[in-house]
């Protein structure tokens, strides 16, 4: 005897992974929409930002010549440096931390959850400083400069992983401010600062000890200088260790996945 079923009767399940992605796709969307669609300086500023941020530190190291650093040009030295820190990791982490003020409208949908809106967000700045850095990169070869990296996929890994850490570090201060909402002023100070203590504007050879041992117990200097080193093959850094850089992003992703496992409910609801 056969059987008939009509053609609503049956319908395939979609599995929790494949929903979670077309939730993070669409949020992405919605994000890119809000901040090209909504504001219309924001195509411009967010190519104009980095430049302006460029041109000031070039001008504080001189543009012309070798500069002070002598294995290769100020431009070429900022941008393989200012970019990744400004665009990944600073950026991952403010995206992280303020994806609580984009949930909040959305927490009547039951698929999104806060994480979703982190990776969204994330994504959306990875996709936007990819095309600011092509942009911007372009302009340096038409200057007469090479902004390409001598070793590209040792660098693109170098930039995934300064990504990662600025994001597993926002998840960390984000769900620590669902303790105490002071600290989330506090952590956004350490933008500026950390911006300074991590050799994005000087090459760790050029750092006389102590003050090398120093700093390069922050990990963050052995994420640049590693991409500096990838970027441009004559550098060699003195205090490289990405065993102790990725102990340090094993250490802050799991302290972040297990808050967030612990608080995300918490810190919803006091949103």
């Amino acid at each position: 005897m056969a059987l008939r079923l009509s053609s609503g009767a049956v319908q395939k399940t979609r599995s929790a992974f494949a929903v979670q992605k077309s939730v993070i796709f669409a949020l992405s969307v919605r994000e890119m929409y809000r901040q090209f669609g909504e504001y219309k300086m924001g195509t411009i500023w967010v190519l104009l930002e980095p430049l302006l941020m460029m041109v000031l530190f070039m001008g504080m190291f001189g543009a012309r010549g070798r500069g002070e650093f002598g294995f290769i040009e100020p431009p070429l030295f900022v941008f393989a440096a200012f970019l990744p820190f400004r665009g990944l990791f600073q950026a991952g982490l403010r995206e992280t931390m303020t994806a609580k003020n984009i949930h909040s409208g959305l927490s009547h949908l039951r698929q999104v959850g806060l994480f979703d809106v982190m990776l969204a967000r994330a994504c959306m700045n990875v996709v936007i400083e990819s095309i600011v850095a092509l942009i911007i990169g372009f302009g340096l070869a038409w200057l007469g400069y090479d902004p390409i990296p001598d070793h590209i996929l040792e660098t693109l890994l170098g930039l995934l992983m300064i990504l990662l850490f600025g994001f597993g570090l926002g998840l960390v201060f984000t769900m620590l401010a669902s303790y105490a909402r002071e600290l989330d002023k506090l952590f956004k100070m350490l933008n500026m600062p950390l911006l300074f203590l991590s050799a994005v504007f000087f090459p760790m050879s050029v750092v006389p000890e102590p003050y090398r041992t120093w700093l390069s117990y922050n990990p963050l200097v052995h994420a640049m200088e590693f991409i500096r080193e990838m970027w441009f093959a004559h550098y060699t850094s003195p205090v490289l260790d990405m065993e102790y850089y990725v102990a340090w992003m094993i250490a802050v992703w799991s302290l972040g996945l297990a808050l967030y496992h612990q608080r995300w409910r918490e810190y919803v609801k006091a949103s």
